[in-house]
């Protein structure tokens, strides 16, 4: 029996008015492929329209914004409205705040622009990019498409892709190697290195590239560049992974609470673990994603902003003066003064797919320490328990985005809330010093928003961030909800009490994880927030090394 037709893709014949539309889309893709502004004769030699109908169109797409009519020099240019749309779709792309951070991150440290590219047909094109200079994020770049069987981005999405074809496919080995070395590198009409970004599913939905510019480097260079690549890329791809799991949000509150600031400090990719520090009337915090270690002075107003080699997601004091700062790559003593970090050890050092994503300090000096894939998928993180002689307790194992974890009055009850399941849970001692069966304060919704970073004040009551909520909630240990702060961003992720008489709640956010659209309602997303509690909390406890 003879193979059925396969159906036939529809033309701008088949749909009545169609061609008029397209000859439209023709004159926008004209205009704003030119290298500048054009004649009304030199956009008929382009588009081959007669006279009367490219006027009518041009009139048409003036009347929506997509076209300006420039009166001096009489050229026509794209119109505002494109750019607003363009904006928005940054806006509503995970993809591209997935990749940000690493896209920031690469290009500083390899000091060569970094790209991200996605796959349209038989090409790929760059959706977003960062260049090395700050200063030169001022200039608009126009990166040409490239095909995707010739360019390292195209072999690095092949090399991921669920393709059948691959030895029959153009430049076979150039994606077999991809494959095997986990990045691509070109050398046709210019260097460059690239590794896919995969999404939970395993699936390539862009790719990050560096280019190199230059036929003349070795060998050596191109793969250290491409290990550093395929570092950002995997995570990257793990930005992706948490993003396909997006936490809901519930509705914009309609005013803010006055007792709320939000302060000057410019937007973190993921804000994280605020700790006061007395002595210096400074509060750090972490921007995890950057990464980048945060200080606010508030005396002076004075921000600073210190470049991580790593993703760092829990900060505490010590006894030494020093910072405590735990990463991908084990926990370190940080020197403020020098920028130099000194590694103390890894406990997970067997599981390179983790991260550290919370500390805290205990009445004894002891760091609370918790991890979580780099992903966000469950099972593999713990809560660990750390002494000042640097001994390793596992108080919890499976946990899955663990916070901060912060105590009862009376030193009795842990309190912990986790991102995996949107719980708030106390968990009390038993007689030999590990954690009992948990015992659930909040349970957060789409409508409340899920438990995130937590403190307590000086009354014993909990102060929770509530993701996706809008606000920070007020709690009392038996999960009384006694007060509810409206907030300008809809995901804040961690809290700390400071200020001189400790009656100052700092707020972290993220504008990274909010799911799309939300950056236009929320563009103080990521700054650092302060609340004036009319309440005042513990004092921040120091690790004991």
């Amino acid at each position: 029996m003879a193979d059925s037709p396969k159906p036939r893709e529809p033309s701008s014949s088949d749909v009545p008015g169609a061609q008029a539309l397209v000859r439209g889309l023709d004159v926008l893709m004209a205009i704003g492929a030119a290298p500048a502004p054009l004649r009304f004769g030199e956009l008929q030699d382009a588009v081959k329209i007669p006279k009367g109908s490219l006027h009518r169109l041009l009139a048409a797409l003036q009347s929506r914004g997509l076209v300006r009519f420039e009166e001096h020099g009489r050229r026509y240019a794209l119109g505002s409205r494109v750019f607003d749309l363009a904006r928005r779709t940054m806006d509503q792309s995970s993809l591209i705040r997935a990749a940000k951070p690493e896209l920031s991150r690469l290009a500083r440290h390899l000091r060569r622009a970094c790209c991200l590219y996605v796959l349209e047909g038989e090409e790929v094109f760059v959706l977003d990019f960062e260049d090395p200079d700050a200063a030169q994020t001022r200039v608009v770049r126009v990166w040409p498409r490239l095909p995707a069987h010739g360019s390292s981005p195209g072999f690095a999405i092949a090399a991921n892709s669920p393709a059948d074809a691959d030895k029959e496919a153009p430049n076979s080995g150039a994606i077999s190697q991809a494959r095997a070395l986990g990045y691509a590198i070109s050398q046709d009409n210019c260097t460059a290195v690239a590794a896919a970004i995969l999404d939970s599913g395993g699936y390539p939905v862009g790719a990050i590239c560096c280019h190199v510019d230059s036929q003349n480097e070795g060998a050596e260079l191109l793969h250290e560049a491409g290990r550093l690549v395929r570092e950002a890329a995997a995570r990257a791809s793990g930005n992706v992974s948490i993003a396909d799991h997006v936490t809901e949000v519930a509705a914009q509150p309609k005013t803010t609470d006055p007792a709320v600031t939000v302060l000057d400090t410019g937007r973190d990719f993921m804000g994280e673990n605020p700790v006061w520090c007395q002595e210096t009337n400074k509060v750090w915090w972490l921007d995890v994603l950057a990464p980048a270690l945060r200080s606010r002075n508030l005396v002076s107003g004075e921000t600073r902003h210190v470049i991580l080699d790593d993703l760092t997601g829990g900060l505490a004091l010590t006894q030494s003066g020093k910072l405590l700062l735990a990463g991908r790559q084990g926990i370190h003593l940080f020197d403020v003064d020098s920028e130099t970090s000194t590694l103390l050890f890894d406990p997970e050092k067997h599981k390179p797919e983790n991260r550290f994503n919370s500390a805290s300090v205990d009445s004894a000096g002891n760091l609370w320490v918790g991890t979580m894939r780099v992903d966000g998928q469950s099972g593999s993180g713990s809560l660990y328990k750390i002494g000042p002689d640097l001994s390793v307790q596992t108080m919890l194992g499976d946990v899955t985005l663990p916070k901060n974890a912060d105590w009862s009055m009376t030193g009795d009850e842990v309190y912990l809330s986790q991102g995996g399941d949107a719980r708030l849970d106390a968990y009390s001692f038993t007689k030999d010093g590990t954690l009992g069966d948990p015992r659930l304060i909040v349970q957060g919704n789409a409508d409340i928003g899920r438990p995130n970073g937590i403190a307590v004040d000086d009354e014993g009551c909990i102060w929770v961030a509530m993701m996706g909520g809008w606000s920070v909630n007020r709690y009392a240990p038996d999960g009384e909800l006694l007060r509810k702060i409206a907030l300008p961003v809809p995901m804040p992720t961690a809290l700390s009490f400071g200020g001189p008489n400790l009656d100052k709640l700092f707020v972290t956010s993220t504008y990274l994880r909010m799911p799309a659209g939300y950056s236009s309602l929320s563009p103080q997303a990521g700054n650092l927030i302060v609340i004036d509690t009319g309440v005042t909390g513990r004092s921040m406890l120091k690790f004991g090394i």
